[in-house]
């Protein structure tokens, strides 16, 4: 079987589909990872032993949702799932993140085949997979172009959700609202994603939006109530590589404790240096050794640090956590499947407009961590809380709840059989054509 993941080029997105691309490796199987040719993201990529297939066109996130600050068509798709005005935080999610990253892709449709600059990712995507055939795009919920060019190519398509499924919920809320209004509105998003198909000679339906089916690696628990079939699998931290470094190998002379601000929000937090003094400040005094996997740019015009923490730009959580008792982090979903891993209490301050918020706020519920929202979190506050975590019992037997029922869902290479069955459900339309084919 040939399996291609396509991602945005976010080092954070790769982590969660790792496991599964190393599962269908051992078996035999054949993947690629399709993505924009971002240098670090594609160096992440082989880095972890799996093949990048880089797409020429280059993209900037940031300059991406920048532009589609006054764009009226996302200001309506917004307002019509009549989110919570006091609810800022899915306000700044699905506004100015989901939405954003789903116009980036769908203007490619309104681009001329013969216009100026680089191809548009969806023609690329669809020559590699028209040329490659695949059985299976396992495609990131918010690369659009993946669905489109994978019913092109003949091929089966599914999601594989990197975090919550924040998309499949704002198209399911989107669609419920539309039909229950009186006249039914117009379907902005399939307006708007109508001009990329019709470059292929498709049509809209839902499975352009939210696939064939979906693999969900966070708990069951955690998962939004989205329907269509999803493949539930075990949420196996990965978190990078790297040699093991010297004072790794030897147990703390005290409790240790990670810090860290994940990898794709470290440019979240690079430019606030008050806050990271605040974060930093929190060990002065305590006896506790600290970790705090931060960047040179994060580090700028912090200061003096005190003597009980070890500044490292990077070290894998995999490696590290387990010399841990507790790890403070921003609530970023790599993060937190690692320390469930490792049954470590968390205390989470996580940022507003991400998904963070709601992932750590289910820890919390489970009463595996604390959360403490990034602008409230003073030196005392956080002192006070990383206190309760440490010496609190229950929050050492959330963790472990929570990782057992982690355990339990499917490891990735369980699935393999099921993802087997629902690609031959699929009627794949030129399996016998390809080129190995006997």
């Amino acid at each position: 079987m040939r399996v291609v993941f396509t991602m945005l080029p976010v080092t954070a997105h790769l982590f969660p589909l790792t496991p599964l691309a190393w599962a269908l490796q051992s078996q035999g199987h054949e993947v690629r990872v399709v993505t924009h040719a971002h240098r670090e993201t594609v160096d992440a990529i082989t880095a972890a032993g799996l093949t990048a297939v880089p797409l020429r066109e280059e993209i900037d996130v940031s300059a991406a949702v920048a532009a589609t600050a006054h764009d009226e068509r996302l200001e309506s798709i917004a307002r019509t799932l009549d989110i919570d005005p006091e609810d800022t935080n899915r306000w700044q999610v699905v506004r100015h993140y989901l939405l954003a990253l789903f116009a980036m892709y769908t203007s490619a449709g309104e681009r001329a085949p013969e216009a100026d600059g680089p191809r548009p990712a969806v023609d690329e995507l669809t020559e590699f997979l028209r040329d490659w055939q695949p059985d299976l795009v396992l495609w990131d919920p918010l690369f659009a172009p993946s669905p489109i060019a994978a019913r092109a190519a003949g091929v089966a398509h599914a999601r594989f959700l990197w975090g919550l499924d924040q998309f499949g919920w704002v198209r399911q809320q989107y669609v419920e609202r539309l039909s229950n209004s009186n006249p039914p509105g117009q379907d902005v998003m399939a307006e708007m994603i109508r001009p990329l198909l019709e470059r292929y000679g498709d049509t809209f339906d839902e499975e352009v939006l939210l696939g064939q089916w979906s693999v969900d690696p966070t708990p069951q628990g955690m998962q939004l109530p989205v329907q269509g079939t999803t493949v539930s699998v075990r949420w196996v931290p990965y978190t990078g590589a790297a040699p093991l470094p010297d004072w790794l190998r030897e147990r703390p002379a005290r409790p240790r404790v990670a810090l860290t601000l994940g990898t794709s929000a470290r440019a979240l937090f690079a430019d606030n240096e008050e806050f990271t003094a605040r974060l930093l400040a929190l060990a002065d005094g305590l006896d506790v050794e600290f970790v705090a996997t931060l960047t040179a740019e994060q580090l700028a015009g912090v200061g003096r640090l005190p003597d009980n923490i070890r500044a490292v730009d990077y070290v894998p959580l995999t490696q590290l956590l387990p010399t841990c008792v507790a790890v403070i982090h921003h609530g970023g979903g790599g993060t937190i499947s690692a320390a469930v891993a490792e049954g470590l209490p968390q205390l989470m301050l996580p940022l507003e407009g991400s998904e963070y918020v709601d992932m750590a706020r289910y820890v919390e519920r489970r009463n595996a961590g604390l959360v403490i929202e990034a602008g409230h979190a003073t030196v005392e506050e956080m002192r006070k809380q990383l206190e309760r975590v440490l010496t609190e019992p229950a929050f050492r037997e959330g963790a472990a709840a929570l990782r057992a029922d982690t355990a339990a869902a499917p490891a990735p290479a369980d699935i393999i059989p099921q993802l087997e069955t629902l690609i031959a459900g699929r009627g794949r339309t030129y399996r016998s054509d390809r080129k190995d084919a006997s």
